[in-house]
């Protein structure tokens, strides 16, 4: 890569991995060959055009440095792993959909243009989850965030938006879906909220605060989820919320991290979280460059 790295998926039904830069880059999984490279302004190749996407950094007001993307720059993804496509966000507010086994990009959904005649950029997409045991061959539908803290809820087939609403009052950090209605985001407004799309859900949700700073990333595990803030984790409890009736607010406690030797404690700001399922070690980057696994 020429540019950082702001998103990477394993492609787990083929063997290979993407990673996006502005640019969306397919590797095999074994060797690191690359096997096809997509920009947004132009068809699958080897090289891109790097003028399209280089980066500029604001300072965001949690003092988190965030890219400001070039409209034609991807920026974030998510894995169809029933049909082997990828879904790409974009700086222009966009969702670009690449069918990653015939090496093609397809339909791209468009965003509607605020006020000011921009549109934000898509900060994060996710799909509904799948379960085998419900018979369902495919998520009903996808949500994505943006800069402005708007979240959109589309349709799966049609591509229209079922729901729009104002989820954070900063940039959205991350969405996840838990459930097939139950959604997850995190934001640099220093909270993390759960969304339950069966209900009023502008009216009726759960707020996680007490981080402090903005909620860099945060991970599911089964009825938990793990979120990162500065150098600290948080452990929150999904248990029993989808019985609440009306909003609520939770006080969150942080924790400090240590290295998987448990011997030093982490000091760097945490930029990403992963749980290692086998191991349920944490696998998380920081701001300075590094992968560390911790407990």
């Amino acid at each position: 890569h020429c540019q950082i790295v702001n998103d990477v998926c394993v492609l787990a039904s083929t063997g290979r991995v993407a990673s996006c830069d502005g640019t969306v880059h397919i590797w095999n999984g074994q060797t690191g060959v690359l096997i096809s490279a997509f920009s947004e302004s132009s068809s699958a190749s080897k090289t891109s055009d790097r003028e399209d996407n280089l980066f500029h950094f604001n300072q965001l007001s949690s003092g988190i440095l965030s890219t400001s993307f070039h409209g034609n720059s991807f920026t974030t993804m998510d894995y169809l792993d029933f049909n082997n496509r990828l879904i790409v966000g974009t700086g222009n507010g966009s969702l670009r959909f690449i069918d990653v086994e015939r090496g093609q990009k397809l339909h791209l959904w468009r965003s509607e243009y605020l006020e000011s005649g921009f549109a934000p950029l898509i900060s994060s997409v996710c799909s509904s989850v799948v379960k085998s045991e419900q018979n369902i061959a495919f998520p009903s539908w996808i949500a994505a965030a943006y800069s402005t803290g708007l979240s959109k809820i589309f349709d799966m087939k049609s591509g229209k938006v079922i729901a729009s609403w104002q989820a954070h009052d900063g940039y959205v950090t991350k969405l996840a879906a838990s459930a097939d209605h139950q959604l997850i985001s995190s934001s640099l407004d220093k909270t993390l909220r759960i969304w339950d799309l069966r209900r009023s859900w502008t009216s009726q949700h759960t707020v996680f605060r007490g981080y402090g700073d903005g909620v860099s990333s945060f991970s599911v595990w089964g009825q938990n989820v793990i979120s990162v803030c500065k150098n600290k984790i948080c452990l929150s409890s999904l248990h029993g919320l989808s019985d609440q009736v009306n909003k609520s607010m939770h006080q969150v406690g942080l924790q400090n991290l240590y290295t998987a030797d448990g011997e030093s404690k982490n000091a760097s700001v945490l930029s990403y979280v992963r749980i290692l399922p086998l191991s349920r070690l944490f696998v998380v980057g920081t701001e300075d460059g590094f992968l560390k696994i911790c407990c």
